[in-house]
């Protein structure tokens, strides 16, 4: 091993002198890769937001999801909560303003040439919501407000009361102190098919008539509908976040008019979440550009040098910019990830460049003119960015191990942006220092001296040198005593994602979600979905009572995270309640098919529109519509399976009768749920992954496994301190802040490197530890200090974006950054002073000695 070392050091030396010839060729090539990529990502460039980009196809998440969408239609919706200045939603101004916004929405809907708003298929509020009253054996569905407007005080009292006595309005439509009001905007977000498929099924479906439905039939006669046409075939066209962005800006043209004045908004649902996201990205692009531009500024304080500056951005942007173009001709569609793999290349690339750049200024301040300083630049620092280059491509590609696409595509583009900033720092960027270099001026000591960063760092390095020789064994200590205090942290530390929270506590979106959570029916949604095989299913009592028994398991068991239920068994209790002059003893579900076939014949003659939303056309699948308060995923996880363990219990009894049954959890909550703890738990154990396939390579690459083995402590310590950090502080670990964990890994294990190639060498070399630390202080001490400091504060640029999901990973990547500095520039040396380690100096030593004698 040791022989293979040397030999790339003198490869590396090489590198300088080797492509000065060929300089035009090489950029030759450069100019006509970076026009290829160019090519590439004008063509075939495309992004996909779409929360189905994140699973594999044909993820049994997304099958049910569609499969209800097919049934009923998206779950997408938005949930617009207003307060009236009066203070009661029953007030006549409030009333007139919301029944004028319910007429404002549904026209803007509705307009011939389709808009934005055209996703918009059915608004609820108010002045549309319906009761139902009995005629003799007639049951009437009746607007609660838009059939003739209450004048009168004692008229709004009246249907005050009414109101009152409808379970389903209740937080629904106005909060239990009537401060608050809602309207439901049902859309077909998600449920846009990309083709039509029209058969048998699907037109008499569409042929049904409000007034059709059931005349002429017996009452206890099927449907002539195949039970189990569902149109499988039928995809959906996903929707992107900026999709979202356009549809929410049209809705606040409609309710922020001066005319709604009256009324404070509270929005929530999916739409809006992800309408927050996506201004999070723009604010995110606005950031990153600040960060360049801090780096910038500090690049030139280090170098005093435009030439440094601008090649050392060449190399990271072009880096990138092929690893994006390369994955556009293969074929692959980006996300927001996208912008991770620019940070990455970024921190790798710009950490590579500091340390050619500032072991050239080095060496031409110890009097070597250009080509040497070249030279010995490369020698010094080619081995340790091969070793960071080959650990961190090799870790991101080990991301591709997961089931996740979106994942896979952010491992395979950021190790190829690595591999491609490896390749242009040994081939274009000799070539651009000799065409335009940091300049030696001023007199003649001063050239040989060369230019000194406006902040000089050697002074401290060696002081450090000294201080760490004489407190070894204290740092090392007091590392070890932070170390296992983090350790007991991490243990206390527990994997949560919400991205709704994700909000900082002062934004409209966190305010509503509060507001809707206590007040209203919640912020998010749950779907279970049943489907029977056959038809009339749903006409059979003890099928609807399997409803109603779950769903008072969950009002009487899950108060905490639930507000409300609805399913079909409500329609047939309230329908039952009402044609027995709404007697609450009759408020259940009869015994007899007959009964309860004719109550459901007559709810939809009275209101087909509602109750094809709850069952389809031959009754065999329907749906029961839970509202959730807002949480994460370590809550929201443990529910769900309790949920399903007790969907089982309650409904496993049927499957004799029903033998093709299938009870399912779904929705779009359901799968933001899941699709957040798949991401941290999938990062969590690749980031675990990452860090053993480092350790072996920092084995063999070192020549040494107790050099391999010291050099991950403090490649692990910043990750500890980070989640051990967490665990004290209460703050759970989530999705963002585990995906910038390889960045994180890669800068740590760039300085490291760097440390320990030097060290090993001069240790080698000497056989002092002291000579060894300063000398290694000396020579890359400055740079893993500037790298350090440009990275850390470019991560704490993050902190002060109003999206958490950039904040959190921003003040913790800093903090991990600042952690590792401190590592390599104490904890290692000191480390170094008490345990002395060989690092496989006797075996260099016998080879050397074996060769000497040979020769």
């Amino acid at each position: 091993m040791q022989k293979l070392l040397d030999r790339l050091n003198d490869l590396f030396e090489q590198v300088p002198t080797a492509v000065r010839p060929y300089r035009w060729l090489i950029t030759l090539i450069f100019v006509g890769i970076s026009i290829l990529m160019a090519t590439g990502i004008s063509k075939h460039f495309t992004i996909n937001m779409a929360p189905e980009a994140w699973y594999p196809k044909g993820a049994d998440t997304i099958v049910i999801r569609d499969a209800y969408r097919r049934l009923f239609g998206s779950d997408d919706n938005v949930y617009i909560v207003y307060q009236p200045k009066s203070g009661d939603v029953f007030s006549e101004q409030a009333l007139r303003d919301i029944a004028e916004l319910h007429q404002d929405l549904e026209d803007a809907s509705l307009q011939a040439e389709p808009n934005e708003l055209s996703r918009i298929i059915k608004i609820d509020s108010l002045y549309n919501a319906r009761y139902q009253i009995s005629d003799g054996d007639t049951l009437i569905s009746k607007k609660l407000i838009g059939a003739d407007f209450p004048n009168s005080a004692e008229e709004r009292e009246q249907r005050r009361a009414i109101a009152i006595t409808q379970d389903s309005f209740s937080r629904m439509f106005f909060s239990n102190d009537f401060r608050y009001g809602g309207i439901s905007l049902k859309t077909n977000i998600g449920a846009v098919p990309k083709q039509t498929l029209v058969t048998d099924n699907t037109q008499s479906t569409d042929l049904l008539q409000d007034d059709a439905f059931g005349f002429g039939l017996e009452i206890d006669s099927p449907l002539e509908v195949e039970a189990n046409a569902e149109t499988n075939d039928v995809e959906f066209i996903g929707v992107q976040l900026d999709e979202y962005m356009h549809f929410m800006a049209a809705l606040h043209e409609v309710i922020d008019q001066d005319k709604y004045s009256n009324f404070d908004f509270y929005l929530v649902g999916n739409s809006v979440t992800m309408e927050f996201i996506m201004n999070g990205v723009f604010e995110a692009a606005g950031l990153i550009l600040m960060m360049v531009l801090l780096i910038v500024i500090l690049l030139w304080a280090l170098f005093r040098s435009l030439s440094a500056v601008l090649w050392s951005l060449l190399v990271v942007i072009f880096a990138g910019f092929w690893a994006i173009g390369a994955g556009a001709w293969l074929g692959v569609s980006y996300t927001t990830m996208m912008t991770l793999t620019v940070m990455l290349v970024l921190a790798v690339g710009i950490a590579s460049c500091v340390h050619i750049l500032s072991a050239y200024t080095l060496f031409c301040r110890q009097g070597a003119d250009h080509q040497g300083a070249m030279t010995k630049a490369y020698r010094k620092t080619g081995l340790p960015i091969l070793l960071t280059s080959l650990t961190t491509a090799v870790g991101m590609l080990s991301l591709t191990l997961t089931d996740m696409p979106v994942i896979q595509v952010f491992g395979a583009t950021s190790a190829m942006a690595v591999i491609f900033s490896f390749i242009l720092i040994f081939t274009i960027l000799p070539c651009a220092l000799d065409l335009w270099h940091p300049k030696l001026r001023g007199s003649q000591q001063t050239k040989q001296q060369g230019k000194k960063p406006l902040i000089d760092l050697q002074p401290l390095m060696i002081w450090i040198g000294d201080f760490t020789e004489r407190r070894s064994k204290t740092i090392v200590i007091s590392y070890l005593v932070i170390f296992i205090a983090m350790c007991i942290g991490a243990i206390n530390l527990k994997i949560d994602s919400n991205s709704a929270m994700m909000a900082r506590e002062e934004t409209p979106l966190r305010q509503s979600l509060k507001i809707v959570d206590e007040e209203m029916m919640g912020g998010m949604s749950l779907e279970v979905l049943t489907r029977f095989g056959s038809a009339d299913a749903l006409k059979d009592p003890r099928v609807l009572k399997a409803a109603d028994e779950l769903q008072q398991h969950i009002a009487a068991n899950y108060a905490d995270k639930v507000i409300k239920t609805f399913s079909l068994a409500n329609v047939v209790k309230d329908t039952n309640s009402v044609l027995n002059n709404n007697d609450e003893q009759y408020r259940v579900i009869p015994d007899d098919p007959r009964l309860t076939a004719q109550l459901l014949y007559m709810f939809n003659n009275a209101n087909p529109t509602d109750r094809r939303e709850t069952v389809n056309d031959d009754y065999s699948s329907s749906h029961i519509s839970i509202m959730l308060r807002n949480g994460g995923t370590y809550e929201y996880t443990a529910f769900f399976k309790e949920l399903k363990q007790d969907m089982l219990r309650i409904y496993e009894p049927l499957r004799a009768d029903y033998p093709n049954m299938r009870v399912e959890l779904t929705g779009t909550f359901n799968l933001a749920v899941e699709l957040m703890d798949h991401i941290a738990w999938t990062q969590l154990k690749s980031f675990s992954f990452v860090l053993i396939i480092i350790t072996v390579l920092m084995i063999i690459s070192l020549g040494s496994p107790q050099a391999g083995a010291i050099s991950m402590i403090p490649n692990i310590l910043p990750g500890i301190f980070t989640f051990g950090l967490m665990g004290w502080l209460g703050i759970p670990l989530d999705g963002d802040t585990l995906i910038v964990a390889p960045i994180i890994i890669g800068i740590a294990v760039d300085d490291t490197i760097h440390f320990l190639t030097h060290y090993r060498a001069s240790w080698i070399e000497h056989g002092d530890v002291g000579i060894a630390v300063r000398q290694t202080l000396s020579e890359v001490g400055q740079a893993v200090a500037f790298t350090s400091l440009v990275l850390g504060l470019g991560f704490a640029i993050l902190i002060f974006a109003s999206y958490l999901g950039l904040a959190k990973p921003g003040l913790f990547g800093s903090l991990a950054i600042l952690v590792a500095l401190l590592s390599d520039l104490l904890f290692l040396p000191a480390l170094m002073h008490w345990l002395k380690p060989n690092m496989g100096r006797d075996k260099v030593l016998k080879l050397a000695n074996e060769q000497a004698a040979a020769s």
